[in-house]
């Protein structure tokens, strides 16, 4: 009888393991375009053309577009949510930024920067807000603006903006 009780606890705790092991299958896209967003604070993001990363706080979707004006202030972007299981668990994206030619030009690095990454440690089952504002006149770049996210190398996710000046 122990043996048959000690092979079903195996049996159960191996199970268990298995089912806390992450796995994401896809990141769902609800929503894009214009946001407006208070920010809360900035954190250092050394992967970053400005080499920070906002902390926003009270995002409201303001228009489903995909045209976005050149301006200072403008916040673009998209929510989204990774879908997988167990719900909870967390697991690490990779954001990925792609600038338009001729990219970015921080005037505290002679380099234009032509993407921007950035790992961010997220929760299966939860929703999330990515987006760029508009935060200095230089990151202000005409063209096709693509931001996409990544899980253990594979792209689950990819939004593409086109700024325009009006």
């Amino acid at each position: 009888m122990k043996l048959v009780l000690s092979l079903l606890l195996f049996a159960f705790s191996g199970g268990t393991a298995y089912a806390q092991t992450p796995h994401v299958d896809r990141i769902d896209v609800p929503e894009y375009g214009i946001y407006t967003a208070n920010m809360d604070s900035k954190v250092p993001a050394p992967g970053t053309a400005t080499g920070t990363r906002n902390v926003v706080g009270n995002v409201q979707h303001e228009a489903t577009t995909r045209t976005v004006p050149a301006q200072l202030g403008v916040h673009f972007g998209f929510r989204y949510s990774v879908v997988g299981a167990p719900d909870g668990a967390a697991v690490l994206l990779n954001r990925v930024t792609i600038f338009p030619p001729p990219g970015l030009r921080n005037p505290a690095n002679p380099q234009p920067k032509t993407r921007s990454e950035l790992d961010l440690a997220r929760r299966i089952g939860e929703q999330y807000y990515a987006d760029y504002s508009f935060d200095n006149d230089w990151e202000i770049v005409p063209g096709i603006w693509t931001f996409q996210l990544w899980y253990e190398g594979r792209m689950l996710a990819e939004q593409t903006f086109t700024v325009v000046r009006q």
